[in-house]
């Protein structure tokens, strides 16, 4: 069932990037907006240029969606006190580098000298 747009809103297309599509369940971590274009030939081509440079197991497609037109100022977002965003996050343990760190502890324990 189609419904009418409402005034206020616009159609866009977004530039999406999926991340390792080996199991059709996507996790939020693995998808990310790249860019949001106003016309399907711009997003078009961007997807053909990102595609053609993107690395083994990342594509990027065209999400069409719709934005809401405000005329209301937009609300800066706060920021993080710089004290907690001065830690490093522990790597996900699906993640290549946390594969290799956890495969060279392995071989560092079978060493002998």
């Amino acid at each position: 069932m189609a419904t009418g747009q409402a005034p206020d809103q616009k159609d866009v297309y977004a530039v999406v990037r999926l991340d390792s599509h080996r199991n059709f369940t996507p996790r939020p971590e693995n998808v990310s907006v790249k860019k949001v274009v106003s016309s399907l030939a711009d997003a078009e081509l961007e997807v053909r240029y990102l595609n053609g440079l993107a690395p083994t197991g990342t594509i990027y497609f065209i999400q069409r969606t719709t934005v809401a037109l405000e005329s209301r100022p937009v609300q800066q977002v706060r920021r993080a006190p710089a004290a907690a965003s001065a830690s490093k996050p522990a790597p996900d343990p699906r993640s290549r580098r946390a594969r290799a760190d956890k495969k060279n502890k392995k071989k560092k324990k079978g060493r002998r000298k």
